[in-house]
């Protein structure tokens, strides 16, 4: 009896073991036949595949000097080393400019190392490797232009009444061939006498700056135009209007750190609000003006920014005029900031006023303001 039940027990051991050799063998069979699956492109969106195999949906902003600039959908605006994408499809036209000069517009695709353009359903193919740079084309406006205000507003009532606001708003335009940068900064304060209920205001000026660059090399980049207009009460300027081209460089452009110098010719026109009675209130000069810009992230949500002119004209109009800003940029949502900025002015040769009095050469102020980009 016992010989009976050893030998069923052993039977359904073998039947059980079988059982489960057939399972391991369809499961690895299976897994032999499983293929990735293919995504569905929505055509609402722009899709960038990275070489690990992963994709993101969103808007391709720019690519230049190696790195895409993408607009992810859940993910905010991501720098793409362009080595890490394996593959790029366009939802509506692109721009591309070629390091021998060419510009072509179209569909964008770029798939197993080749670079396609459709265009009137007719496809082009291009050299990867001679590519500079990607834009939105033209026929898309809206796509090219990008920008950001800030404001930060200090109000004081009760035994101190005093306002103090910081106004910052800028905008720039992409292509795959150039770029349009605009800021304009407005610094305002006034105070109030609590005994004899007199303002008093102690700060007043503006700054509007405006730039376009042509790029003709990963390198390389001509500023054709360098404009900046001030006005400066306490600095007893009506206005200042400065005019310049400049040749500029890369120093250091990879995903997280960008440096930039330039330098070049320049004119000056500057108008005082009070002058000496043998002086003129209008002058003007020739000089040379030297920048650079510097960025780095310090991490996704914390941006760095540093940068630095000197404008070298004659004594008359101010001598050497420095300018340095630099700050931090903090990320709070997708498109609200919190800003930390620090500006340091310097004019080596004031105007002095018809009272003989001359204004200091040194301004510094340090800002933190709310901003939102778009």
């Amino acid at each position: 009896m016992s010989q009976r039940i050893t030998t069923l027990v052993a039977k359904i051991f073998m039947v059980a073991f079988s059982f489960l050799l057939s399972m391991g063998s369809s499961a690895n069979q299976e897994a032999s036949k499983w293929q990735k699956p293919t995504p569905i492109f929505k055509q609402e969106f722009d899709w960038v595949k990275l070489t690990s195999d992963e994709w993101l949906k969103g808007d391709i902003v720019s690519m230049y000097d190696e790195q895409l600039e993408f607009d992810s959908e859940e993910l905010d605006m991501q720098t793409i080393d362009w080595e890490d994408v394996a593959e790029l499809r366009s939802k509506d036209w692109q721009s591309i400019r070629m390091f021998d000069g060419t510009i072509a517009e179209g569909y964008l695709v770029v798939k197993d190392g080749q670079l396609s353009l459709v265009k009137g359903g007719v496809t082009t193919h291009y050299q990867l490797s001679n590519l500079l740079s990607i834009a939105s084309s033209g026929k898309n406006e809206r796509d090219l232009w990008d920008g950001y205000v800030n404001l930060g507003i200090n109000l004081r009532d009760g035994n101190t009444v005093q306002v103090d606001y910081t106004f910052s708003a800028g905008m720039q335009r992409r292509s795959s061939s150039s770029r349009f940068k605009t800021d304009y900064t407005a610094d305002y304060s006034r105070y109030e006498d609590q005994e004899t209920e007199v303002s008093t205001v102690t700060a007043d000026s503006e700054r509007l700056t405006g730039s376009y660059d042509w790029f003709f090399n990963p390198k390389v980049y001509f500023r054709a135009a360098d404009i900046e207009y001030i006005a400066d009460e306490f600095l007893n300027l009506d206005y200042r209007v400065h005019y310049g081209i400049a040749l500029g460089y890369h120093l250091i452009d990879n995903s997280r750190t960008t440096w930039d110098v330039n330098a070049g010719p320049s004119y000056q026109k500057s108008k005082f609000l009070d002058v000496q009675n043998d002086d003129s209130d209008t002058e003007s000069s020739y000089g040379l003006t030297l920048g650079t810009d510097f960025t780095f992230e310090i991490t996704s949500d914390i941006d760095y920014d540093a940068s630095y002119s000197v404008q070298m004209v004659n004594e008359a109009s101010g001598g050497n005029i420095h300018h340095f800003q630099t700050g931090l940029e903090i990320e709070l949502t997708n498109d609200f900031d919190l800003d930390l900025t620090f500006y340091a002015d310097r004019t080596d040769n004031p105007k002095q006023n018809s009272n003989g009095d001359i204004p200091d050469k040194n301004d510094y102020r340090l800002v933190v303001s709310f901003g939102y980009d778009f």
